[in-house]
Parts: structure tokens; C-alpha cells; sequence
């Protein structure tokens, strides 16, 4: 190990007096005659000087009364109905705020689709009468046939399937279509 290398991190405790008599005259004797040490010295008194300043410098006091004036004036001021309305206004429309708008438009429309089926003879026309329909369709080659009843909500669906012959007065043989 070399001279520097042993020297180098023992400036700073040379430099803050926490070094031996003995190595720290070592330490003095060797920074002096070695320019890579001595500027190590300088770096690090610079850096305590400029440490040394920023501590004991005194830092100028903030000054709180203008904000507090301020603050003292806008709690006294009186706001006119419509500053107070537009501020209610601009608070309710914010998006967060709108998210019960899509839920409660769709409970409208529901209501507004609806109504017909609550109040059957609200909108002029005669009550629904209970009725029953019944729809066939035909899809390749099954037929369906659905039964509705909506007085019950019954809904019956039958799956069958036509005979080739069915124009004849024969009964045609039964075969389920599923």
C-alpha cells in the first residue's frame, strides 16, 4: 500500500483534529510534500468552509401576514346568490360527481319504456287484455312454436318437426325433433 492511499481518508480526521500526535504530524508531513493529497486537503476545507457557512448563516423569517390578510378577507367577504349558485353549479357537474347521472338517466328511460306495462291505460289507450300468442317459426327444417301468456309471464317453447305427408289425413308417426 502506498503512502497516498493510506493518507487519503485520514485528511478529513487529520483536518477535525480526531487523529493521533503522532499520525496526524505524519499525515501533515505528507499533504504537504504530495500535490494529489494537498489538493484533497483544499477540496475538503473548501467544502467545510461552504458547509460552515450554510449552517450558521441565519435564514431571513417568512413573513405570514399578507397571507393571513388574504385569508382574513375572503372569509368576510360576502358572496352574491349567483357567485354562490355558479361555485354549486361548477362543484355538481365535475366528473366524479356525475357518475350517478348514467344510472339515474337509465332508470328514467326504463320508467318512460315501462309505464305501459304498469299503468296499462295511462297513456289513452284501452287496458291490455290478457291474451295469449302464439308464433311459429320455421328454421331449417324444425319447427318452434312459441306459447306466450303474459298475464302469468308463461312462456311455453315446442320443438317439432313436420312429415313430408303432412297434407294427408293419415296421422303422421310421432318422432321428437330433439
Amino acid at each position: 500500500m502506498t503512502t497516498c492511499e493510506r493518507v487519503k481518508p485520514a485528511i478529513g480526521a487529520w483536518l477535525d483534529g480526531e487523529l493521533p500526535a503522532s499520525e496526524a504530524e505524519a499525515t501533515r508531513l505528507h499533504v504537504e510534500t504530495c500535490p494529489v493529497c494537498g489538493e484533497e486537503q483544499r477540496q475538503l476545507e473548501h467544502l467545510h468552509a461552504s458547509l460552515h457557512a450554510a449552517l450558521t448563516a441565519g435564514s431571513a423569517k417568512p413573513v405570514f401576514e399578507p397571507f393571513w390578510q388574504e385569508v382574513q378577507q375572503r372569509i368576510t367577504r360576502k358572496t352574491t346568490w349567483r357567485e354562490s349558485f355558479t361555485g354549486w353549479i361548477h362543484g355538481t357537474l365535475t366528473p366524479p360527481r356525475l357518475a350517478w347521472a348514467v344510472p339515474a338517466l337509465i332508470i328514467v328511460v326504463l320508467a318512460g319504456l315501462s309505464v305501459d306495462f304498469w299503468f296499462p291505460g295511462l297513456k289513452g289507450g284501452a287496458p291490455r287484455d290478457n291474451f295469449v300468442a302464439v308464433e311459429s317459426i320455421d328454421t331449417y327444417g324444425r319447427n318452434v312454436a312459441l306459447l306466450r301468456e303474459d298475464e302469468t309471464k308463461t312462456m311455453v317453447i315446442w320443438l317439432y318437426q313436420e312429415s313430408e305427408n303432412e297434407s294427408s289425413t293419415e296421422p303422421a308417426e310421432f318422432k321428437p325433433a330433439f
